[in-house]
C-alpha cells in the first residue's frame, strides 16, 4: 500500500497514511482557495487504497479551522471513509476539539447526522 504525505502550508492541512501505524491524519487549518482541488488527490489516493486499509484503522481529525469550501470537502472525504470501511469493523473516527470550540463539536455532530457514521470527539490534541 502506498503512503500519502502532504505537508501543511498556511492555508491547507498536512495529510498522512502510514501504513505501518495505521494511521490517517488530517491535521492543521482548511481554508484552501479551491478546496476540491486540494481535496481531490486525497479521494483518489483513498478510492485507490481504501480497500487495502485494515480494519483497525485510525481517521484523525484535527483542524482548528475550515472554511466553508472545506465543509463540502470533508463530507466527500468522511464519505469516501465509509465507502473504504463499509464491511469491515473496528475502525475509528476521531475528531478532535479545543474545549469550549462548539464550531468543531457542532462540525462533528453535522458530520455523524450527514454521513451515518460515529464520530468520535475527542476533546484537546491527539496523543502522541
Amino acid at each position: 500500500m502506498e503512503e500519502l504525505n502532504i505537508a501543511a502550508t498556511r492555508n491547507t492541512p498536512a495529510v498522512s497514511y502510514q501504513p505501518q501505524d495505521a494511521k490517517f491524519i488530517v491535521s492543521g487549518h482548511s481554508i484552501p482557495e479551491n478546496a476540491s482541488n486540494f481535496y481531490r488527490p486525497i479521494m483518489e489516493w483513498l478510492i485507490r487504497n481504501g480497500s487495502e486499509l485494515p480494519a483497525d484503522c485510525t481517521f484523525e481529525f484535527n483542524l482548528p479551522y475550515f472554511n466553508s469550501s472545506s465543509l463540502k470537502a470533508l463530507y466527500l472525504l468522511l464519505m469516501e471513509i465509509k465507502k473504504a470501511m463499509q464491511d469491515r469493523k473496528g475502525y475509528r473516527i476521531a475528531w478532535y476539539v479545543e474545549d469550549g470550540d462548539e464550531f468543531m463539536q457542532e462540525a462533528a455532530d453535522t458530520f455523524t447526522e450527514l454521513t451515518g457514521i460515529n464520530i468520535e470527539v475527542c476533546q484537546g490534541g491527539p496523543k502522541a
